[in-house]
């Protein structure tokens, strides 16, 4: 059997070596680590060696984790902070900490019997807390340095459950020898100084006219690869549009970049709700005069801001069609389906939609910048909160969620709004929020017929039904969970 220089040498290496050896403690001199690995995968692909493979799970420090082990966990913050001032209201501890901290913290402080009671936290000394949190913080830093021994049980327990301060990883080890086989190949080998790699240096002098050249046996088998996959996500966004063809929808178009007329002024948000700052929203710069389309929405708008419709008050301030000519990127999908219905006036429509938003925020373990939402409408005569109930409940029933509940909710487009929520492992998960379309959004433009619609992140739920703690983990490049991890029915 014709074997390669690469093969060859770590043969050679394996030959001295009686028992299995582990794959990182194989080093034939002048390979590199990729070239030995390589060589180690023909040789078990041609039967010159045997190889016994193990799993092992390894973990890291999300940014969430290092970020903790520098400044110290939410509860040792709020603790320290309690401490030294005693008492705090909850409205005060947000303007003193992250949001996500406190929320995390007061969870955490919770176990410890720290509550707050009528808006207000008081300290309360815990014995062995500052111990209990270098505990903590020493099993963060071992995992920090990639050190997983004697690796406290309880504590990674601790920190799984708590999601997105760990990654795991799984790793496949490979553990080899040397079999008959492969000492009768490497013995017949001769390899001599034949040529392998055919390069410009070794064609202009000639060298290969006395060398001569390895022959490649065409037969020998070669490794597996098994073609390209789906990513998880793609799979998801597949069986969510065959649920809403099956329910009768039809999927409606969109554009990633709006216009600020019928991203927010068509929904009747009016022009200096927060949600338009800049901290909330990407906004667009172009240097060429941008027509807009539908532009008679910005008189509309202008009517209803100003003086309402009907029955139905304005917001009563001086409209801004500046403002509403502005472009950014689309924060929600409902803007799709508002213009849609403007140019699809007759009832019955039911249309819905799987699409990239934008949100101007900073990315953790539960938030993206950008991500897609589900948005599903219904409109005409029977639209009512009884029929948004049955859809949603229907939706939501074939996504694989049961023990579906609804509470009261508020959005600005929307009025009754109500947000479902499924038990999850033995947790209330909220799925997205609802609504029937305001009279200000509606007949404006036209609707004479009532508007329902529901929406939802499509990586949240991502991350229920991929068991992820992280929702950053569904776009890393990691092809072993890209390959391997099935969609849960």
């Amino acid at each position: 059997m014709d074997l390669s220089s690469k093969e060859v040498a770590v043969l050679s290496f394996l030959s001295g070596i009686r028992d299995y050896i582990e794959e990182d403690q194989v080093s034939p001199k002048g390979l590199d680590r990729k070239e030995t690995s390589s060589a180690i995968s023909w040789l078990e692909a041609k039967g010159l060696i045997d190889v016994i493979r193990s799993e092992e799970i390894a973990y890291e420090l999300s940014q969430e984790g290092a970020r903790y082990l520098s400044v110290g966990l939410p509860e040792e913050q709020l603790y320290l902070l309690l401490e030294s001032q005693s008492a705090v209201s909850l409205p005060d501890l947000t303007a003193k900490m992250n949001a996500t901290d406190v929320r995390i913290g007061l969870a955490q402080l919770a176990k410890f019997g720290i509550r707050p009671s009528e808006g207000i936290i008081s300290f309360k000394s815990v014995p062995q807390f500052h111990e209990e949190m270098e505990r903590r913080k020493s099993f963060l830093e071992a995992i920090s340095r990639q050190d997983f021994k004697d690796l406290d049980s309880s504590l990674l327990e601790h920190f799984r459950k708590r999601g997105g301060l760990l990654v795991e990883k799984r790793k496949t080890r490979r553990k080899m020898k040397i079999n008959e086989p492969g000492r009768a190949a490497l013995q017949e080998s001769g390899q001599g100084d034949r040529v392998e790699d055919l390069t410009p240096e070794i064609i202009a002098s000639g060298a290969w006219r006395e060398r001569g050249f390895r022959s490649f046996d065409l037969t020998a088998p070669s490794e597996k690869f098994s073609g390209g996959y789906y990513h998880p996500m793609t799979i998801l966004i597949s069986r969510v549009k065959e649920i809403f063809t099956s329910m009768g929808f039809s999927e409606m178009p969109g554009h990633y970049i709006e216009t600020a007329g019928w991203n927010m002024d068509a929904l009747f948000i009016p022009q200096d709700h927060p949600a338009r700052e800049m901290q909330d929203t990407f906004y667009v710069t172009s240097k060429k005069k941008v027509e807009m389309e539908f532009p008679e929405i910005i008189g509309i708008s202008r009517k209803v801001h100003e003086r309402g419709f009907g029955k139905y008050p304005g917001w009563g301030y001086r409209f801004n069609e500046g403002e509403s000519r502005r472009l950014l990127l689309r924060t929600h999908t409902t803007v799709s389906t508002i213009r849609y219905l403007y140019t699809h006036r007759d009832s019955p429509q039911a249309v819905f939609s799987v699409e990239k938003v934008f949100r101007h925020e900073s990315t953790d373990w539960t938030h993206l910048a950008e991500l897609h939402q589900i948005e599903g409408a219904y409109y005409g005569k029977d639209a009512n909160l009884s029929t948004l109930k049955s859809l949603m409940r229907n939706f939501y029933t074939q996504m694989g969620f049961k023990n579906i509940k609804f509470i009261p909710s508020y959005y600005p487009y929307t009025e009754p709004s109500m947000d479902a929520v499924a038990i999850v492992n033995g947790k209330a998960v909220e799925l997205g929020g609802s609504g029937i379309f305001r009279p200000e959004v509606t007949r404006p433009i036209g609707l004479r017929e009532p508007v329902i619609a529901w929406g939802m992140g499509l990586e949240r739920v991502a991350m229920l039904f991929f068991g992820l703690p992280d929702i950053r983990q569904l776009y890393r490049s990691d092809l072993e969970w890209l390959k391997n991890y099935p969609i849960k029915n």
